[in-house]
């Protein structure tokens, strides 16, 4: 969480002025840089798993053992962000049902992958698959936010910066490392 306050309080402190036009902008590019931050926290969970089927045994084992921390690292931004959209969305002149709506949706997603990463404590073995296929959809629910967002600006009437190529190319190669590490991993 610390991370992505850091990032939203630098980019409202180097883009915000004391007009509330200024204010709202400021907040509209918080949230775009701490998505942006969270991008990186989401790709080191989503390829905690395979790195384990993959890389050597003792990376394996680092990317094993911090793979809930990088699961809290993403939620903790994520949620960062979630906050910075929602308040631009209530300061701006004409508040947007469709911010506040997947806002909440996105909480919604979120809790699932808390849910997910804690399932191993629970008794009952189907609640504990029941809360990681929550937790698979969740993630698969992200990396289609994150490729969305990247295909928005990459096409879209806005001009696209380099970041935006570099995502989409990072999340289909991730999905190649995660597709690869499955079938590792269904050899063994």
């Amino acid at each position: 969480m610390a991370a992505g306050l850091a990032i939203a309080i630098g980019a409202v402190v180097l883009h915000g002025s004391a007009s509330p036009s200024a204010e709202n902008n400021a907040l509209r590019f918080a949230a775009e840089m701490v998505f942006r931050g969270a991008l990186a926290a989401y790709l080191l969970f989503y390829l905690a798993r395979p790195s384990g089927w993959l890389l050597p045994a003792r990376v394996a084992m680092f990317f094993a053992r911090e793979r809930r921390g990088f699961a809290f690292s993403f939620v903790s931004i994520y949620t960062v962000f979630l906050g910075c959209a929602l308040a631009a969305n209530v300061l701006s002149a004409s508040s947007s049902l469709p911010t506040i709506v997947l806002t909440a949706l996105s909480a919604l997603v979120l809790a699932s992958i808390v849910a997910g990463e804690w399932s191993g404590r629970i008794q009952s073995s189907h609640w504990r698959t029941a809360l990681r296929a929550g937790e698979s959809i969740a993630v698969a629910f992200f990396w289609l936010v994150y490729v969305a967002d990247a295909f928005a600006h990459l096409a879209g009437s806005q001009s696209p910066d380099r970041y935006h190529a570099a995502a989409l190319a990072a999340l289909v190669l991730a999905l190649i490392v995660r597709i690869a590490g499955g079938n590792v991993a269904a050899g063994h």
